[in-house]
Order: C-alpha cells, then structure tokens, then sequence
C-alpha cells in the first residue's frame, strides 16, 4: 500500500507529537520493570543451582523469586496502562 506525500506528512507529524508521550509513559513504569526483571532472572538462577546441586531451600526461594518478579512486571503494566488513560 503506498501513501501520499500528504499521508506520509500527517503520519510523520503525528509520530513527532505522539513520541515524547511514549517515552514519558515508559519511563514511568520502567523501575517497576527492572526489578522485576531482575527478580525473575534471580528466581532462574536459584532454579538452575537448584537442578545441579539438590539443595531444597533453594526451590521454594526461586518460585518466590519468580512470582516477586512476575507481581513487578504486572505492576509495571498496570502502571503505564494507567498512564494511557491519563492523557495530559
């Protein structure tokens, strides 16, 4: 599908106004989404040590981990779908 130099402009237009929101909406959830990613990277290390060596406290702190991680990632969406709705 081609567009017209018109189309192109108005995309391109919008794209300048619409970009700098984005960021701001992403820089506001993006703590959340470092710890969890974080966290969830943490919780499957344990897991692997776990596999390989058979130590038991080692499990139940990696599902812990993990659950801690994907609760941030949740936050950290909710968060910046709340940041949708609150167009400024």
């Amino acid at each position: 599908m081609r567009m017209s130099p018109e189309e192109k402009k108005e995309l391109d237009d919008w794209v300048e106004k619409e970009y700098p929101i984005s960021m701001k909406r992403l820089e506001f959830s993006n703590p959340f989404h470092e710890k969890g990613k974080l966290l969830i990277l943490f919780g499957i290390i344990l897991y692997i040590i776990y596999v390989f060596s058979e130590v038991n406290f080692l499990l139940p702190s990696s599902i812990l981990f993990l659950v801690a991680g994907i609760i941030m990632e949740v936050i950290a969406l909710i968060k910046y779908y709340r940041s949708l709705s609150n167009e400024n």
